[in-house]
């Protein structure tokens, strides 16, 4: 059953958000649908609450979302001068050290409606933890029968992160965040030297809304 235990990390966003941001937009269902490469029916099964959608399809609407805000470039044209990604960024960042369990990475991911965290030692970042990759990992140890669950959760991080989020200063402008976001999953937000934030794709579909 790791599928059901790793499945109760949150998704992003806040399911609800998706119709506000398509109407905000004025697309429809079936523009959403083409621009994310995903069936209209899906989008229509969201915007109901009939469906629990898979995190790739959330992303992939995400995506298209960040694809049409960059088209009609509206960091300049809604609020009248160029957004940074310091604006948008969430303030104080929750991170795990690479010799914490995974079973602490994923309390901190759930306490705190992650989907990422970064890996830090001392002040200095050195990779990053994503659940897919803690996912794939526990599904692959279990089957292969090389560990049990709770033998999972009891490894150290350091065994599951990737490499560091791409780090930014906070007067970087939000279009060149866009694009390191269609390849990662966070962008880190740094004011002299030090991390003060982290940027994601929701933070993109609450800028919509807010306009």
């Amino acid at each position: 059953m790791t599928t059901q235990r790793l499945g109760l990390i949150p998704q992003l966003p806040d399911l609800d958000k998706i119709r506000q941001m398509r109407k905000r937009l004025n697309m429809s269902q079936r523009e959403l649908a083409s621009m994310a490469g995903v069936s209209q029916s899906l989008i229509a099964k969201i915007e109901r609450g009939s469906i629990d959608p898979s995190y790739s399809n959330v992303r992939k609407i995400l995506v298209a979302f960040e694809e049409i805000l960059r088209k009609r470039k509206i960091e300049g044209v809604k609020v009248g001068a160029q957004l940074t990604v310091g604006d948008l960024a969430t303030r104080g960042v929750i991170s795990v050290s690479p010799e914490q369990s995974i079973g602490e990475c994923v309390d901190r991911m759930m306490k705190g409606r992650f989907t990422q965290l970064p890996v830090v030692v001392g002040d200095r970042v050195v990779g990053g933890v994503i659940d897919d990759r803690i996912r794939d990992y526990t599904i692959e140890e279990t089957r292969n029968g090389r560990k049990s669950y709770e033998q999972v959760m009891q490894t150290k991080v350091d065994e599951v992160m990737t490499g560091p989020f791409p780090i930014l200063s906070e007067d970087t402008p939000i279009e060149l965040a866009s694009v390191h976001l269609q390849r990662e999953e966070a962008v880190l937000v740094s004011r002299k030297g030090q991390i003060v934030g982290i940027l994601t794709s929701a933070d993109f579909l609450n800028l919509g809304l807010n306009q």
